[in-house]
């Protein structure tokens, strides 16, 4: 990963099917997966990021599922087969809008958080135990992640160590020698069965403003390379569900802070579906799905960027549109345009911008700049002292650097 100036510019996608999405674990199906697979390959994408489900891997704080293990050896299998590696992500997790967590997670008590829980097949309001501190979580953490990389010790398919998908969505630590200590203990655990397999962590945009958040500063310290997602469609800095500029922007503000490599973990925009039956509800939203032109632009706009910025590479945020099944159940059932985030549509059809991410995937990856941008035109310490209002001001700063965007 460190010669840049020769490496491929790697294309992946975060995987569910379309028929099970969250609950995929609960109904395993070998043929269905290869199918998926196969249709990965064809696409040109190399990476697949899998989402180990919390509640389903360990359902007890002392029991890891021998079935869900023997489940993800058989995708990085299958995966390995058609030339494609996995990205296994820990702790998950925040996912759609829900925090999906298995019951002795939570507290008994109830109360406010930013996002409920999804434990035990229904939403909750009960609050999530601090996992970056309470002993017992800490225990189990471990547990999981020596079972897992267990299952997995030595085989080709796996690409990298992924510890959480916006982990700060779901707590955050009390203070930044916590957090170190937290990555402390699952990257020397990961790296005690290979020392050979890279380790990040999915972050989001309120990693590089909150200052209770697991920042790029203290992850560059433990992981090997550093990883940015973003969905323009909720984000606070956004100026639309089409804003090519918000992950480019997000992504160097990452290699800035962190001084490390990035991959490009997560982004998408939702497309308009083909008509609907009668009987599905229309929610309204603030914005409506574009149109397939216009997220080819979106596509063909953001890869280019992320590509000229040196980011190692770039997965997509979600492989298929779900089917109606799921839009009855949570988490599709209020997240709208969740449900059309696919470069797939439910039908298996691919989308019209399929072409360029193909064609993105034959490229090579640009060298890594020696200086920062000329729009960021402070140093890392004074972005510190009010990180929100800079952000903000950086985003400002890049949108007129590229003409608007």
């Amino acid at each position: 990963m460190d010669d840049s100036s020769s490496s491929p510019f790697l294309l992946g996608a975060n995987y569910w099917p379309a028929r099970w999405a969250m609950y995929w674990w609960q109904h395993f199906d070998k043929s269905l997966l290869g199918d998926d697979l196969s249709r990965i390959q064809e696409s040109g994408l190399k990476i697949v990021r899998i989402f180990t489900l919390w509640e389903d891997f360990q359902p007890r704080a002392r029991k890891v599922s021998s079935p869900c293990l023997d489940h993800l050896v058989e995708v990085a299998e299958q995966a390995y087969g058609r030339g494609l590696a996995i990205l296994p992500t820990f702790f998950t997790g925040h996912m759609c809008g829900l925090n999906w967590l298995p019951p002795w997670t939570l507290w008994a008590k109830e109360g406010e958080a930013p996002h409920p829980a999804f434990s035990q097949g229904r939403i909750r309001r009960n609050l999530a135990r601090n996992f970056y501190e309470d002993p017992e979580i800490l225990e189990a953490q471990v547990l999981l992640v020596r079972e897992v990389s267990g299952a997995l010790k030595g085989h080709p398919g796996i690409w990298a160590w992924d510890l959480g998908n916006s982990p700060s969505a779901v707590v955050t630590a009390p203070d930044n020698e916590t957090t170190s200590l937290w990555l402390r203990i699952m990257t020397e655990e990961l790296k005690s069965r290979d020392e050979t397999v890279p380790i990040t962590l999915g972050m989001n945009e309120r990693n590089l403003w909150w200052d209770r958040s697991l920042r790029p500063q203290e992850a560059s310290r433990h992981l090997d390379f550093l990883s940015m997602q973003a969905s323009p469609y909720c984000s606070e800095l956004s100026s639309g569900l089409s804003d090519s500029c918000l992950p480019p922007f997000l992504g160097i503000l990452t290699q800035w802070l962190g001084e490390k490599d990035v991959l490009f973990l997560g982004f998408g925009v939702p497309t308009e579906p083909a008509p609907e039956p009668a009987w599905v509800q229309k929610k309204p939203v603030a914005e409506q799905p574009v149109s397939e032109g216009t997220a080819s632009e979106f596509y063909q706009s953001v890869l280019d960027r992320l590509r000229e910025a040196g980011m190692m590479g770039a997965l997509v945020s979600s492989f298929t549109d779900y089917e109606h099944g799921l839009w009855e159940v949570p988490p599709l059932d209020e997240e709208f345009l969740e449900r059309h985030l696919g470069i797939y549509r439910r039908d298996r059809s691919p989308k019209a911008f399929l072409s360029i991410l193909k064609e993105h995937g034959t490229l090579e990856r640009h060298p890594l700049p020696g200086e920062p941008p000329s729009w960021i035109d402070i140093a890392r310490e004074e972005y510190e002292e009010d990180a929100k209002l800079h952000i903000r001001r950086l985003y400002g700063n890049y949108r007129e650097h590229l003409g608007g965007g």
